[in-house]
């Protein structure tokens, strides 16, 4: 169903995705392409909306929790795998291409490899009426301040004040908003 087209196919995907979910509320529009892992622990607001390829995963004990008139754009991967947690507010809009991921590999020993130490759980708290532009990546221990913009192609290692543009790689003040 992922792959069937037009408002047949957002209609069938919609009705998958409303029995496999922990919770989906009214008016959900899943492009094509979506995957979807550890659906249990998903829970999707009303009126939320994502473009083609996107992937939103929670396996691992992680847990995703989408407010309300939330759109995705294309290729959006949204993950809280291996006991992350995602919360997204009311009115986020996310550009295409962007990532975000609250766990993180342990590296601390150099004597083992990266792959064999484990992980450390993360939150991302995107707070409501943000906007996150295209190519943007958010790592875990982030929270996005109410009315934050954060720039296309920034990395959001830290956390961005209520209000502010951030961008850059790392993502760094700009300005307020309405200055």
């Amino acid at each position: 169903m992922s792959w069937a087209p037009g408002w047949l196919g957002v209609a069938l995907r919609r009705a998958w995705f409303q029995r496999r979910l922990r919770g989906l509320g009214a008016r959900a529009s899943f492009g094509l392409g979506l995957q979807v892992v550890s659906g249990a622990s998903i829970v999707i607001g009303d009126d939320f909306g994502c473009g083609r390829f996107c992937v939103l995963t929670a396996g691992g004990s992680g847990a995703i929790v989408i407010g309300h008139r939330v759109n995705l754009n294309a290729n959006v991967s949204v993950n809280a795998a291996v006991r992350g947690r995602i919360e997204m507010g009311d009115d986020v809009i996310v550009g295409p291409n962007t990532v975000l991921r609250a766990s993180d590999h342990v590296i601390a020993d150099r004597e083992k490899p990266i792959r064999t130490q484990g992980h450390t759980a993360g939150t991302i708290v995107v707070e409501r009426d943000v906007w996150i532009g295209a190519n943007v990546t958010v790592a875990g221990g982030v929270r996005v301040g109410e009315g934050a913009v954060v720039a296309a192609g920034a990395v959001v290692v830290a956390d961005v004040e209520p209000y502010t543009v951030v961008g850059g790689v790392p993502a760094r003040f700009i300005k307020k908003r309405g200055e």
